[in-house]
């Protein structure tokens, strides 16, 4: 019941011992993470008491038994599993280790991942450009994604369509557990790459898939060793680093989830139509309007436009077997 005045026995601060046990009819003043001593059943907050004397408080409001109380094993029960194998260890992860009084635990080792850039038209950022080059924008994009799912990275030169450079390019990531390659993956005359793999050992699982962009794709096996050849189009490198290189890595960890995306189901802010029968992933941005997640179409969407990508912080994802998508209707967006 309460008001109700109660004998003060004392008072427990954090990191003290519980103390001896309370009498029925008496009060303890502890502190927030002191133990409890044996005997008490509850706490009241010290913003509903008042002091009466040095040696009585009023309790002004009622509390039930077990009220305020953090009981042992209600964060990790006796013989629970709080962490599994496969589980990824973030920071949040690391607090619960330290809760347990652990220090060091196994993990898999960081991927450790080769990457060439190829293109006869490329250069380097900080050199002048001559004619009919273009600055290489790939490299930043594909090592940054990569470091972003724990990988290491081993990066070449750029590397010309010439299948001496390229083969030795090649020879250069002995070691490593991945090899990713921008460019040179596509019809044209120069695009030699699915060639330089086939004769160093790669078996090509497949080259092209139906999306867009990226629909040049390459994907093969040497041993136990994958090759990635994602096209050079910068928007296209991106959708294929996400859509195949990032659950590659993530299998690769140990994730048992390595598939996984962040998706947000919106409304389209205007009617799409497209003009072939594959899957198109196009650049989005997402909003509030009037209380639903809305995505709009942001900037240019040809494969080249990589500045689409820094507008945006979702793909919109239009599945192949449809062709029109009217305005207002929910579609599902992945969020970069």
């Amino acid at each position: 019941r309460a008001p109700v005045v109660l004998a003060i026995a004392g008072e427990t601060s954090a990191g003290d011992a519980p103390g001896p046990p309370l009498a029925p009819s008496a009060a303890r003043a502890v502190m927030t993470g002191a133990p409890i001593p044996p005997g008490a059943d509850a706490v009241v907050q010290v913003e509903w008491t008042e002091a009466v004397s040095d040696r009585e408080v009023r309790i002004m409001k009622p509390v039930a038994a077990g009220a305020n109380i953090r009981r042992a094993g209600s964060d990790i029960a006796g013989n629970s599993v709080p962490l599994r194998k496969g589980h990824l260890v973030r920071a949040y992860e690391q607090g619960v280790m330290a809760s347990l009084g652990i220090g060091f635990i196994a993990v898999r080792r960081k991927p450790l991942v080769y990457f060439i850039p190829t293109g006869n038209e490329l250069t380097e950022p900080g050199k002048p450009l001559g004619p009919g080059k273009i600055r290489e924008s790939n490299s930043p994009v594909v090592t940054g994604l990569l470091r972003r799912e724990g990988c290491d990275v081993r990066s070449s030169p750029i590397t010309p369509d010439d299948r001496g450079l390229l083969s030795a390019a090649i020879g250069g990531g002995s070691g490593c557990d991945m090899f990713v390659t921008t460019g040179g993956v596509s019809a044209g005359r120069h695009d030699i790459v699915p060639e330089i793999l086939a004769d160093a050992g790669v078996g090509i699982v497949f080259h092209k898939v139906n999306i867009k962009p990226g629909m040049p794709l390459l994907f093969g096996m040497r041993g136990d060793t994958p090759f990635f050849s994602l096209p050079g189009n910068p928007v296209s490198a991106a959708v294929t680093f996400l859509q195949f290189v990032r659950p590659a890595i993530r299998k690769m960890s140990g994730d048992p989830d390595p598939g996984r995306k962040e998706i947000v189901r919106a409304r389209l802010a205007a009617g799409i139509v497209k003009k072939d029968g594959k899957r198109h992933f196009l650049r989005g941005r997402l909003e509030n309007l009037n209380g639903e997640p809305t995505v709009r179409v942001a900037g240019v969407q040809e494969s080249n436009v990589a500045s689409a990508l820094a507008a945006a912080d979702c793909l919109i994802i239009l599945p192949e077997d449809r062709r029109d998508f009217a305005e207002s209707e929910y579609v599902e967006t992945e969020m970069l």
